[in-house]
C-alpha cells in the first residue's frame, strides 16, 4: 500500500492571512494544489505544523479530504502557537484552546482523523498510530535550551510540556506494533541536529520502535533513513528561506 507524506507545511509563510476570507482560501488552496504528486495513493500522512491560524489548517485538510481517501495528520508544535496579543486573547492564554478549536473543526470532514495518544487506526489491513511525541525536559540542559533558546517556552501557553512528554510516553508503552507510525518530534538523532548546537526539544528518542516504518517532521529535513531494518522518513517543507520547496512523497507499506 502506498502512503503519500509531508511535513512542516508552515503555510502562513507561504500564503499570508489577509481580510478577504475567500481570498485566502483560494490562494491556500492554489498552493496546495502545486504539492500534489502526479499519482496519489489513497492515504495522506501530515507529520505536523500545518499553520498559525486555524481556518488556514482547517482549509489545509479540507483540500487533502477533496483528493485523499483518508488524510491523517499530528499536532506539531507550531500548531499550539499563540503567535499574537489577538491570539493570545482570543484562545484565553491557552494553547490547549486553539487544539480544541481545530478538532473541532474538523469533525465536518469524515475522512480526516488527528493522531493522538498511540491510537490505532487501520486502512485496508494498514495499522497506523501516532501523536506529537512531546520531546523530554528531564535534563538541565533541555531545559535550559527550552527556556533560554525555544521559541516554544514563548508561544506555547497553559500547556506543561513535561507532563505531556510523560503521559504520551505511557501511551506508547501501551501500543501494540503498527505498520505505521507517525511523529511530529523525530523518535532518533538526524543528521540536521548538529546544525541546531543540541538535540534538546528537537528529538523524543524512542527506545523501542514499534512500527516498520516511522513518518515525522519538527526538524526541516527531505530525507529517509534506514536503522535496524526500520524505514525513518521525513518530508519537510519548511520555510521559503530555506529553500527546501518540494512536493509530496510517497513510501510503500506492506506487500
Amino acid at each position: 500500500m502506498n502512503i503519500d507524506y509531508i511535513s512542516d507545511l508552515h503555510l502562513d509563510f507561504y500564503v499570508e492571512p489577509e481580510g478577504n476570507q475567500e481570498k485566502y482560501t483560494a490562494k491556500t488552496r492554489d498552493f496546495l494544489q502545486k504539492l500534489l504528486p502526479e499519482t496519489l495513493a489513497e492515504v495522506l500522512v501530515i507529520a505536523g505544523d500545518l499553520s498559525h491560524f486555524n481556518q488556514q489548517s482547517f482549509d489545509t485538510l479540507q483540500f487533502f479530504s477533496e483528493y485523499y481517501k483518508q488524510v491523517f495528520f499530528v499536532f506539531g508544535n507550531h500548531d499550539y502557537y499563540l503567535i499574537s496579543k489577538k491570539q493570545r486573547r482570543k484562545y484565553h492564554e491557552t494553547s490547549s484552546e486553539r487544539e480544541t478549536e481545530l478538532l473541532e473543526m474538523i469533525v465536518s470532514l469524515p475522512n480526516v482523523q488527528v493522531l493522538q495518544d498511540f491510537d490505532v487506526y487501520t486502512v485496508n489491513g494498514v495499522r497506523f498510530a501516532g501523536s506529537t511525541s512531546w520531546y523530554p525536559l528531564e535534563t538541565f540542559e533541555q531545559q535550559t535550551y527550552f527556556k533560554q533558546t525555544s521559541n516554544d517556552s514563548v508561544m506555547i501557553h497553559g500547556l506543561k510540556i513535561e507532563e505531556l512528554h510523560h503521559q504520551e510516553m505511557a501511551m506508547y508503552e501501551q501500543m501494540p506494533e503498527v505498520d505505521l507510525l507517525v511523529t511530529h518530534i523525530p523518535p532518533i538523532l538526524l543528521d540536521s541536529h548538529r546544525k541546531y548546537g543540541s538535540s534538546a526539544c528537537y528529538v523524543n528518542e524512542l527506545k523501542e520502535i514499534k512500527a516498520s516504518i516511522c513518518i515525522f517532521g519538527h526538524c526541516h529535513e527531505q530525507q529517509v533513513y534506514e536503522k535496524a531494518g526500520i524505514l525513518f522518513a521525513i518530508n519537510a517543507l519548511g520555510y521559503p528561506k530555506e529553500g527546501l520547496m518540494g512536493r509530496i512523497r510517497t513510501v510503500s507499506v506492506g506487500g
